[in-house]
């Protein structure tokens, strides 16, 4: 398995789109069911993602990091399907550093036992 730092481009992206686009999204997350109900609440807070790719460069789990490099959200769970984990994307990994030396199985195993045990809401 690989790690890759994948930034987050949503923000900028969405600071781009026009009213119509930000109107349309604003119905759409509100009439279709989510896949994470979690995560909508803290996506002002993502600055980066770390993402655990398999040997055909899908994602198996991810990390989302704040700005303070503090991870906050994780998936999959049983409440959140993930952004990377839940799309069909195959990474193209010389595109995004690699990460390999962060503790990801440790760091996701322990985010999912507070979890778990109820203390962490994510």
């Amino acid at each position: 398995m690989t790690v890759l730092h994948v930034p987050e481009q949503d923000r900028e992206l969405w600071n781009q789109a026009g009213l119509p686009l930000r109107a349309l999204v604003w119905v759409l997350k509100r009439v279709l069911p989510r896949a994470n109900l979690d995560y909508d609440a803290h996506d002002e807070q993502l600055a980066y993602w770390l993402v655990e790719v398999n040997d055909q460069r899908q994602a198996e789990r991810e990390i989302g990091f704040s700005a303070q490099n503090e991870p906050f959200m994780f998936a999959p769970t049983d409440r959140n399907y993930g952004v990377w984990t839940d799309s069909d994307r195959v990474f193209v990994t010389e595109q995004f550093e690699a990460r390999n030396d962060f503790p990801f199985d440790a760091t996701w195993n322990k985010l999912y036992e507070q979890t778990r045990q109820g203390t962490r809401s994510l």
